[in-house]
């Protein structure tokens, strides 16, 4: 296993991370059993690397990997997330010093540890102000509560101004950035990614797979077929992304997969797993199957033909002022 270092930090994390958005959740989710035999599967192909956060499935995602990794603390990295809310009063919700105190406390019990490795806000909350947000995540840090910090879903301004504020006062910077980015949906290359290499954050890719639709399973926006995401909770419903352009992609990623002998999952995976500024990507299996799959990819090493066929098929238009800017640079004609 090659790791990887997150962000500008020293430390290192393997390239592919478990997800345990599902954990817990009735009916379309993981069961307790299942979850627990995923987590040692991938414990047994060398992935210790775990996410979750306070709100999956109201906490049980935590309980179960907390219980699933009792005794086995020291050999794991942990990643979890404040921002939403189990309690609907307003003053549980947010990133406010009393929320992100509180909701460190619940965490740290439910996962059964005296610290979390890396503490992510899973988005901007513009009702409180960074400061703070940042100095209430600094102190956690200073407790020893908390190792490192990172963010989830922020514009490329906000990025730059939390990181900005944190310089300023001394705090503690964030290292990483979990954002959603496939071959599908890239919307994150325009500011994101150039702002995250600027500040010192490493991404960590949510959905890479968009919702399972690079898996191969739907096709020709016939009606997704109950069991899968978009069959059970609506038509492509999340993550949103250009359907014209998806299905445009699914048949190169096909004849690639085929090539390989391996899925259209993998090679979507191996796609993104190697793009610039990306440190590791966040496997969303619900099923040992799906993550036994997934994890093949980790031996995919994709052909710069391929790679470059990819890049083309799935390449979004240029947004403003991206174009502008590549007008500007490019050479002036003699």
């Amino acid at each position: 296993m090659i790791y990887r270092h997150l962000g500008h930090s020293g430390l290192k994390v393997p390239p592919y991370c478990l997800g345990t958005m599902t954990f817990g959740e009735a009916g379309w989710g993981t069961d307790e059993a299942t979850a627990r035999r995923m987590i040692d599967q991938a414990l047994d192909a060398g992935i210790n690397f775990f996410d979750t956060a306070d709100l999956y499935s109201n906490g049980r995602a935590e309980e179960i990997l907390g219980q699933t990794l009792d005794g086995r603390r020291s050999r794991v990295f942990i990643a979890t997330k404040v921002r939403g809310s189990i309690d609907p009063s307003w003053n549980e919700m947010g990133l406010t010093k009393q929320r992100i105190f509180a909701a460190a406390e619940a965490s740290l019990r439910r996962l059964r540890t005296d610290y979390v490795d890396l503490y992510q806000v899973h988005r901007w909350d513009r009702e409180t102000p960074i400061e703070e947000t940042l100095e209430a995540l600094d102190r956690l840090v200073e407790s020893g509560k908390v190792r490192y910090i990172g963010l989830s879903n922020y514009a490329a301004w906000q990025i730059v101004q939390a990181q900005h504020k944190s310089r300023e006062n001394g705090w503690t910077p964030f290292i990483s950035a979990q954002m959603h980015y496939s071959l599908v949906n890239r919307d994150i290359e325009a500011e994101v990614i150039p702002a995250c290499q600027a500040e010192g954050i490493g991404i960590l890719v949510w959905s890479p797979l968009s919702g399972g639709f690079l898996s191969g399973k739907y096709k020709n926006r016939e009606e997704a077929e109950k069991g899968t995401r978009f069959g059970d909770r609506g038509n492509f419903w999340f993550p949103y992304f250009d359907q014209n352009r998806g299905f445009s992609v699914l048949e190169p990623l096909h004849q690639v997969a085929e090539v390989h002998h391996t899925s259209m999952a993998s090679v979507a995976l191996a796609w993104v797993r190697e793009r610039a500024g990306v440190t590791a990507v966040i496997l969303g299996a619900r099923k040992p199957e799906q993550l036994e799959d997934n994890l093949r990819s980790l031996e995919l090493q994709l052909s710069n033909d391929e790679i470059e066929m990819l890049e083309e098929v799935s390449r979004p238009p240029k947004s403003y002022p991206s174009w502008m800017i590549e007008r500007q640079s490019a050479p002036s004609r003699s």
